[in-house]
């Protein structure tokens, strides 16, 4: 082939080209405005989530708020103690009966556990008793 003959096909391809098939431009702009749509669509739900997003900040920072509020006013407002008794005579007597009760119920659970050491010490003296006698077989 020679220029001239390629030079004919590409006009040929060009006019051919400049022909739109039937219907297309009124589909393309169809989808065009399909697709501004969507994005208006998306733009307003973008817009809807910030504002959830924006109400639920608020919505956290009032909580902490009021949490804060209520936690100073209730470290302010501390009941004080008052004294059980105003003769010091009863407040020893009271005291000794407390530690003596105390006393009582330390020594019960240390007999428990003084118990539990002998059963232990006991129960220890049948198993290397039973291991030396082993050893001694073998």
């Amino acid at each position: 082939m020679n220029d001239k003959q390629i030079d004919e096909l590409i006009d040929k391809a060009l006019q051919e080209d400049g022909k739109l098939p039937e219907g297309l431009s009124e589909r393309l702009e169809q989808y065009i405005d399909n697709l501004a749509a969507g994005e208006q669509t998306k733009k307003i739900s973008l817009v809807r989530r910030r504002f959830i997003y924006w109400c639920g900040g608020v919505a956290a920072a009032l909580v902490i708020g009021i949490a804060l509020f209520f936690q100073t006013e209730y470290v302010q407002q501390k009941p004080t103690t008052a004294d059980t008794f105003s003769d010091p005579m009863e407040a020893a007597i009271a005291a000794n009966k407390a530690l003596a009760f105390m006393s009582t119920q330390l020594n019960k659970g240390l007999d428990e556990v003084s118990d539990a050491q002998q059963e232990i010490h006991k129960v220890n003296k049948i198993v290397n008793k039973q291991l030396n006698n082993k050893e001694e077989i073998q």
